[in-house]
């Protein structure tokens, strides 16, 4: 790949389906890569780019990147590499990358921060990650800076209210973060899948209700649906959120969770939901649903390998189809379908979907810099998030010229090679229609069936709302250590009722004796303190958002 200065096309069409690169009123500009024809151009934007970018070129702002494993060697590192080196000349600022490996920010942030060797800019996923910093006194207030030196960001985050209440730590409300908000494909998170095909050579129909799926459980355990003739099926696998997605199910049982009835606010773990969340564990270990050996298989691999020689006939995973390459390499008549929500007698709700904040991000408490690292978020605001999520036009995707939308030039396996720098994309003010995938996906027939699954997945998923009673958790430190007495002991019981040896009523009853032996009452108390002072500023905005609308922008 060559890597070429950006510019702007002013002559970008618009229409419904090209806002999904504009936000809060303001249009992002397209980015396409020069020519030789325009080198004057070149020479001039160039000599600009200098120009802007001198006063920083002398202050290095060190930025967090998150470290997955997935630079090509080829390519370089995450330090240092081609797209390295072209934000640094495209953005005016003299960056440094400091990789923190994906799921492992508080433990490895929390001595950098120690030892004063923290990035001059974090981010993370996790507001309560961000919570914890700001707890520390680690961070550094934003609102001066932004309005100092901000003229994109400052701009985005007016035009987008919805990101306030997620942004401000603190008694006195401060902004200490800032974020970008989710595109729909983010937004959305787990999925429910099942094996359609299996479900046609039983006779079944895609369960929707708790009856129909443990009917269909028990019947991909007992009826040798991939007809093998042997009794060798699971009814489902975990692909990593089973327990979360149980979670939403009934309503129950999730470590952080708070809901609020009648004003009154209390923790998933205490509803009376918990008994219903208990039993289908006790059913999916009794029937035979759920593979034994998924307790010692922390990576899952196990699990995947069940999914795709055959051996399994859901998936709970995220609304991605699971490994759907090896699945059809294995059985080319597989086919899947997406279930969005399993209603119970509790109701019904969504799957997890994802707070509107796409990633927080913060600045150090004593950054040396925080002109220059202002100035970086801009321009990722600007323009700089564009190439490194798509490439370059004309090389790796091209226009649609009715929709405005990227067409991908290049196959999905070499979308790889661009994998490793969306990390790099702190914040993006960009919009997704499903329309995309079929707009993107290369000429081929099964990556034309795969982007009409992910199309129908991403639609099935924001059909059913998740149910979130406020913004974000509570994040005090005492309740943080109760959580860190009472977690594991609920931990316990949970595993008792999986192994039979305690029923859900009588682990229920534990439950709750445990919980106020531990101390539950008081922080209770102080959860409904911390949502009575809330309520009132969270119901000035629309935080709660409609998923379904943004179909139609």
């Amino acid at each position: 790949m060559t890597y070429r200065a950006a510019t702007r096309n002013p002559g970008l069409k618009r229409s419904r389906m090209s806002s999904f690169k504009t936000t809060g009123g303001f249009i992002m500009r397209r980015i396409i890569a020069l020519t030789a024809i325009t080198m004057l151009i070149v020479s001039t934007v160039s000599v600009f780019a200098a120009g802007r970018g001198e006063a920083a070129r002398d202050d290095a702002v060190s930025v967090m990147v998150f470290e997955r494993g997935q630079v090509p060697s080829h390519r370089g590192t995450l330090q240092e590499n081609q797209w390295v080196d072209w934000m640094r000349e495209q953005s005016g600022v003299n960056l440094s990358f400091v990789p923190v490996p994906r799921w492992e920010v508080l433990q490895t942030l929390n001595p950098m921060f120690a030892a004063g060797t923290a990035p001059d800019v974090i981010s993370d996923f996790s507001r309560d990650n961000i919570a914890s910093f700001h707890a520390q006194g680690v961070l550094a207030p934003l609102d001066d800076w932004i309005e100092q030196y901000s003229t994109s960001l400052r701009q985005y985050l007016a035009d987008n209210p919805t990101l306030d209440p997620f942004l401000r730590f603190g008694e006195d409300g401060q902004k200490f973060a800032v974020a970008t908000m989710r595109p729909l494909d983010t937004l959305a998170n787990h999925l429910l899948w099942v094996r359609q095909d299996w479900l046609d050579e039983l006779g079944l129909d895609v369960p929707r209700t708790e009856e129909e799926f443990f009917a269909v459980a028990d019947a991909f355990v007992t009826q040798d649906p991939n007809r093998t003739g042997t009794n060798d099926t699971f009814a489902f696998v975990d692909g990593h959120p089973l327990e979360g997605m149980i979670h939403a199910m009934y309503m129950a049982g999730s470590n952080s969770i708070w809901f609020v009835d009648d004003r009154e606010i209390y923790h998933s773990r205490t509803s009376e939901r918990l008994v219903d969340y208990f039993r289908f564990y006790q059913l999916a270990n009794e029937r035979g649903w759920i593979d034994p050996e998924l307790i010692t298989d922390r990576q899952f691999d196990r699990q995947n390998q069940l999914w795709v020689t055959g051996r399994a006939g859901m998936y709970f995973g995220q609304w991605g189809p699971p490994r759907f390459s090896e699945l059809r390499a294995n059985d080319p008549n597989a086919r899947l379908t997406p279930i969005g929500a399993i209603s119970t007698r509790h109701g019904t709700n969504g799957w997890f979907q994802e707070p509107p904040p796409e990633r927080f991000v913060a600045f150090r408490h004593d950054i040396p810099n925080p002109q220059a690292a202002i100035q970086y978020l801009d321009w990722l605001v600007d323009e700089g998030w564009f190439n490194l999520v798509y490439g370059f036009e004309g090389e790796q995707h091209g226009i649609d010229e009715a929709t405005g939308i990227p067409v991908w030039r290049i196959s999905s396996d070499e979308r790889r090679d661009l994998m490793f720098t969306g990390d790099y994309v702190i914040l993006r003010p960009a919009r997704f229609h499903p329309e995309q995938f079929i707009l993107g996906a290369p000429d081929d027939p099964f990556e034309q069936e795969l982007a009409q699954l992910r199309t129908d997945a991403l639609v099935e998923q924001i059909s059913f709302r998740f149910r979130r009673d406020t913004p974000m958790n509570p994040t005090m430190p005492e309740l943080l250590t109760f959580y860190d007495e009472f977690n594991p002991v609920f931990d316990d019981i949970q595993f008792e009722v999986s192994m039979g040896r305690l029923t859900p009523e009588a682990a229920y009853r534990q439950v709750q004796s445990e919980w106020n032996r531990l101390g539950g009452p008081r922080v209770q108390a102080m959860v409904q303190d911390w949502f009575d002072q809330n309520q009132s500023v969270w119901a000035s905005v629309d935080w709660q958002i409609d998923l379904l609308s943004l179909l139609e922008q």
